[in-house]
């Protein structure tokens, strides 16, 4: 099935799918870790820190599509895309170049698209713009499969607002900008 067909919702199906079938597996053993799943093959890689794991399985897989979870954890807003190249990027650069593509665009973007997802490729600036984050970034590199991307909600300070749940149910993260 070629890239350009799945869309975010297939690849979190798909994706939550594999990891039930692991879940017994991989719980007992590796809870608040990292799950990062080629949802075209079943091999997944497992890691503290999500760009390990996923530059581990781009390794296997290069043309994979990931979908990523943290195991053991209830996720409000689960992620499926297809990983970018890893960059060399010093920390800060792709953030600092982000912001900085999306101030020449602001006055372009902001009027018509306020509240919706701006996913640009910092290396050629070129973009996409969708109510939903990863549809974004998904049409992006489905033009440019190696982008760079910087996420950003449209007139907002972050793209996301997250909270999440402890082991038991209770509050331990709550925070909004």
């Amino acid at each position: 099935m070629p890239y350009s067909d799945y869309t975010p919702e297939t690849i979190v199906a798909r994706g939550d799918a594999i990891y039930q079938q692991q879940r017994s597996k991989v719980e007992p053993y590796h809870n608040g870790k990292f799950w990062v799943v080629d949802i075209d093959t079943g091999d997944y890689e497992i890691d503290d820190k999500d760009f390990v794991a996923a530059s581990r399985l781009r390794a296997k897989h290069p043309n994979s599509v990931i979908y990523c979870t943290r195991i053991g954890c209830r996720l409000a807003n689960p992620l499926g895309f297809r990983l970018s190249v890893l960059t060399d990027y010093p920390s800060g650069t792709v953030s600092t170049r982000g912001e900085a593509a999306y101030q020449k665009l602001q006055s372009k973007v902001e009027p018509r698209h306020n509240g919706k997802f701006l996913a640009i490729d910092i290396e050629t600036e070129n973009y996409e713009i969708d109510t939903q984050g990863t549809a974004a970034i998904n049409r992006l590199l489905s033009k440019h499969p190696n982008a760079v991307i910087y996420l950003v909600r449209i007139g907002q300070q972050t793209a996301y607002q997250l909270g999440f749940r402890g082991t038991y149910g209770t509050p331990v993260n709550k925070w909004r900008p």
